[in-house]
């Protein structure tokens, strides 16, 4: 085999192994890629069961078995919360507060790792349910959830608004 030959073995060589691992690199690119798309997801879907899981549940636990027409009958915004601290007792709206505060950690185990939910419920006005909290009751609560996977950075927040209507 002469020289040139040589060369052009080396050249091919060369020009095979970098293309092999651009190949590998782009590869394991779209496999990161992929993985942080399923957090994602996954994140966007725990907060939006907890949301509809919440929904479905009464406005207030004064509101649970009656029909009140004053907000002075609602509970006070500083104790909004779960009454009995009984994570499987969340029967109406504001029991969703706090739950990674009150020694109720979230975390659920999923097949892309551990995630932990942290969630506020809180009163906000009529006219600015996306502002800051109310410290007075009113007819609307707003509903904080974040979700982060532990494996990530990334934190998934979502709000919904529950109002309370009297006919």
């Amino acid at each position: 085999m002469g020289t040139g030959q040589t060369l052009l073995t080396i050249g091919a060589i060369f020009i095979l192994g970098t293309v092999i691992l651009t190949t590998n690199r782009s590869l394991n690119d779209t496999s990161a890629v992929l993985m942080h798309s399923n957090i994602g997801l996954e994140e966007v879907s725990l907060a939006t069961s907890i949301m509809e899981e919440a929904e479905g549940k009464a406005f207030d636990q004064n509101t649970d078995s009656n029909a009140v027409t004053s907000t002075s009958q609602l509970t006070p915004a500083s104790l909004l919360g779960q009454e009995n601290n009984n994570p499987n007792d969340l029967d109406d709206f504001d029991d969703y507060n706090g739950l990674n505060n009150q020694g109720l950690r979230e975390t659920f185990q999923l097949s892309t790792g551990t995630y932990v939910v942290l969630t506020r419920v809180c009163y906000v006005p009529s006219n600015d349910p996306s502002g800051p909290a109310s410290t007075t009751q009113t007819w609307n609560k707003r509903m904080d959830i974040w979700v982060w996977n532990t494996l990530t950075p990334d934190t998934v927040k979502m709000s919904t608004v529950y109002s309370y209507w009297n006919f």
